[in-house]
């Protein structure tokens, strides 16, 4: 199939990559020059601008931040796509905002998909989770473009539209829980009572995974993360957050759902950019990098 990807970052980068290597045919854009030249050495063609990719295509996979510049870049294609165009924002727009872009697509004869993506930036290599939301028809249409960019099964039409980035949304904020969970244990174990000082975090860490209830890939992460470093002395233990947590939040309250855990781990997170954390948020952020690649503040 041939299909355009709009933002060639670290994500969409990936995107493109294994659809070029599942055999399909990639046209990309973005504005930086840098993100175009490392797209184009994975085979992907690149598109002057806008314009110029809607000409050579009629499939277009939306990967760039959530909010104003995903709501410029949709709108700027509803003026050169023709009938029957499919648009997929694999970004992480808030679900609400998906189903305005699917209704202001399909008055222009077009189709829209919101695809919510995991996996951060092992996914290039492992394959990612992806999260569908739209008309069924469209999904089964583009699923030979999901196939290649997901690793093996793990793509699904989850419901209609905007059910893919609701999905999604909701899997961040769990997200959040574990990473605060694993790292409060951890810290309890590195500075708890004194009659166990100096216990080997790695070794721990590396223990849970082989079989214990609590393994997971974050734990993997930690693991490597304590083989480099034990102490984190270096780093600011300040947490960012892409504001899905408050969306779901929000989405609780209106819907009389509690969820404590979740709206702990953002009062941490809010806490850690206040005061600099402690060394559980340095955990949190140190995973964070490890499978999102996000930057990490020096200590002082």
């Amino acid at each position: 199939m041939k299909v355009g990807v709009i933002g060639l970052g670290r994500m969409g980068n990936a995107i493109a990559y294994r659809l070029v290597k599942g055999g399909h045919e990639v046209v990309g854009f973005d504005n930086d020059a840098r993100a175009r030249n490392q797209a184009k050495e994975s085979g992907v063609a690149i598109a002057r601008d806008l314009k110029d990719l809607a000409s050579r295509v009629s499939i277009f996979w939306v990967m760039v931040p959530a909010g104003p510049v995903t709501d410029s870049v949709i709108n700027q294609l509803l003026d050169l796509i023709n009938d029957g165009a499919i648009i997929i924002d694999g970004g992480n727009s808030f679900y609400k905002d998906s189903v305005i872009h699917a209704e202001k697509i399909s008055a222009k004869r077009g189709y829209f998909l919101d695809c919510g993506t995991s996996g951060g930036v092992r996914g290039r290599e492992d394959g990612f989770c992806l999260m569908v939301g739209g008309n069924q028809e469209i999904y089964e249409q583009v699923e030979p473009l999901l196939t290649a960019i997901s690793v093996e099964g793990g793509y699904a039409h989850v419901g209609p539209t905007g059910a893919g980035h609701y999905v999604k949304m909701v899997h961040n904020v769990i997200e959040y829980g574990l990473m605060q969970a694993y790292a409060e244990g951890l810290h309890l174990i590195k500075d708890g009572t004194y009659e166990y000082e100096n216990l080997d975090l790695h070794q721990i860490a590396a223990l849970w995974n082989k079989n214990a209830v609590i393994r997971s890939f974050l734990l993997e992460l930690t693991t490597e993360i304590f083989a480099q470093d034990q102490l984190l002395e270096a780093i600011s233990g300040e947490v960012a957050e892409s504001g899905m947590g408050k969306w779901t939040v929000d989405e609780a309250h209106a819907h009389d759902v509690p969820v404590r855990v979740i709206e702990e781990s953002l009062k941490v997170r809010a806490w850690s950019r206040e005061t600099g954390g402690n060394f559980a948020t340095k955990i949190v952020a140190m995973m964070r990098k490890k499978f999102g690649g996000h930057s990490v503040k020096k200590s002082g």
